[in-house]
């Protein structure tokens, strides 16, 4: 009796760890691309941020305001997929950074991720001049 009880007491916390990885992946899967959209603005900001072990691109678009005099709304995204500086959608980013010219974002909102470097629910894909 008392090795099934020795079993139980190994087999138990084990379980419980499945069950807990298993609820999160079906939360990561079910609310990835929970919608899709895009926005129009102007990127004022394009940064990499992070710890050394979890680097990411952030940046921010000003959306312009319904009223004139209005200041700008500040929309804060993460770049779908970017690893290195070389990216064509980076790079297409900070020439529209620089020129400041109105762009348009296509994007991707995920939500509930337990486990994600970046603070953004949203990750941009492409990028409309």
């Amino acid at each position: 009796m008392a090795l099934d009880k020795k079993k139980l007491f190994i087999l138990v916390p084990i379980a419980l760890v499945f069950l807990f990885t298993l609820v999160e992946l079906t939360r990561v899967w079910w609310y990835r691309g929970y919608s899709k959209g895009s926005r129009t603005g102007v990127v004022r900001k394009i940064s990499i941020k992070g710890p050394p072990y979890c680097k990411y691109f952030s940046g921010e678009l000003a959306l312009q305001g319904g009223q004139p005099g209005q200041p700008p709304e500040i929309w804060e995204f993460s770049i779908d997929g970017a690893d290195d500086e070389k990216n064509p959608l980076v790079v297409n980013l900070k020439e529209a950074e620089r020129s400041g010219a109105r762009v348009t974002l296509n994007y991707r909102q995920d939500l509930h991720s337990l486990f994600r470097c970046t603070p953004s629910e949203y990750f941009v894909g492409s990028l409309e001049k």
